[in-house]
């Protein structure tokens, strides 16, 4: 019989994390039984079209969990970020637990008690894994559980972003984001950088794509600013890529990023990357694929000099294509993944 493994994952939409966690269960349903746990929410659709087990828990609790396990019984637990990881070692549960960190939130630099809380999921965890260096750069006691971390990325494959594109090129907006509509990618600092853009480029074209709980103030801060024909809200998409492909530059104005998926996606597209100078996005991004800014002038200034300049614009998309190679990492986090999974499967 094969080993079963639990995703447990806090969050009940569709994004980069939950994308990682299913990309995985996908690759690896043939050597291991896994069920995806999660609270009800738009994650279930993407679920049942994706044809993946799942488990729907009321609340991300430790009655809810320990409920879980006793009914499904896993090999292994691999809980996704924070919450899932500190939850789940709070069952106290033998399970071997493999703790995913997916981000780099500002709270994890100072000792508090949701720092204190993440060292005991650590400390019960068996192992650690980490989309960045900049993740264990951050975490004030990363010093203690140094030996259990491993550094894995994310799992990127260009050859299956090309696929996904079926829409030629026509470069009808100049200026995109994709990501959840939270505080953590800021979209309210993106839109007051879309004002100050349109006030050089009066017919600037901007858009984001992605859902989130900001969605309805980001709607009503666009109309208050007087930006309704100058950025529009897609929400969820399944394939973004058309869009993204069809835009000249991407802009993301996050608080902080564990990783930043995203960015190479658009990076592969040939896209230069405005972006956050915060946690993975400073291994990503250059000055010659775009750039790292601190300043809401550094956001506006650079986006303007790519959409006036159509060389400057047309150098730093082809730097983009070129640095993204480097990237490319599928078949070695996968090899990573399994070797983890088979050394704590074959301890059952």
């Amino acid at each position: 019989m094969k080993k079963k493994i639990a995703m447990i994952v806090n969050s009940n939409i569709y994004s980069g994390l939950e994308k990682v966690a299913i990309e995985l269960m996908q690759n690896f349903n043939k050597n291991y039984d896994f069920i995806y746990v999660t609270k009800k929410g738009p994650i279930i659709e993407t679920l049942k079209e994706k044809k993946i087990k799942y488990y729907v828990i009321k609340k991300m609790s430790i009655l809810e969990i320990r409920k879980f396990l006793k009914i499904w019984k896993p090999d292994i637990i691999h809980a996704h970020d924070y919450t899932a990881s500190v939850i789940v070692a709070l069952t106290f549960t033998k399970i071997p637990i493999i703790s995913h960190i997916h981000n780099n939130a500002t709270w994890i630099t100072k000792i508090n008690l949701k720092t204190i809380a993440y060292l005991f999921g650590a400390l019960r965890a068996s192992e650690i894994l980490i989309v960045s260096k900049a993740i264990e750069r951050e975490y004030v006691f990363s010093d203690l559980i140094s030996k259990k971390i491993k550094c894995i990325g994310n799992p990127i494959c260009l050859s299956n972003i090309q696929k996904w594109i079926n829409i030629k090129k026509n470069k009808r907006y100049d200026i995109c984001c994709v990501g959840r509509l939270t505080e953590a990618k800021d979209p309210l600092r993106f839109i007051g950088i879309i004002e100050k853009i349109q006030k050089k480029i009066p017919n600037v074209k901007a858009i984001w794509i992605g859902s989130g709980d900001m969605l309805e103030k980001c709607k009503e801060k666009v109309k208050e600013l007087g930006l309704v024909n100058n950025l529009k809200f897609f929400g969820y998409q399944k394939n973004p890529y058309n869009f993204m492909n069809n835009t000249k530059i991407f802009l993301l104005t996050s608080k902080w990023e564990g990783f930043g998926l995203a960015v190479i996606e658009a990076m592969a597209l040939g896209l230069p990357c405005i972006v956050s100078s915060v946690g993975g996005l400073l291994d990503i991004v250059d000055d010659d694929s775009g750039k790292l800014c601190k300043s809401d002038d550094d956001f506006v200034q650079e986006c303007c000099n790519l959409l006036l300049d159509d060389k400057y614009l047309h150098y730093k998309s082809e730097h983009c294509k070129k640095r993204v190679n480097k990237f490319d990492n599928y078949k070695k986090y996968m090899k990573n993944v399994y070797f983890i999974y088979k050394k704590y499967g074959d301890k059952v």
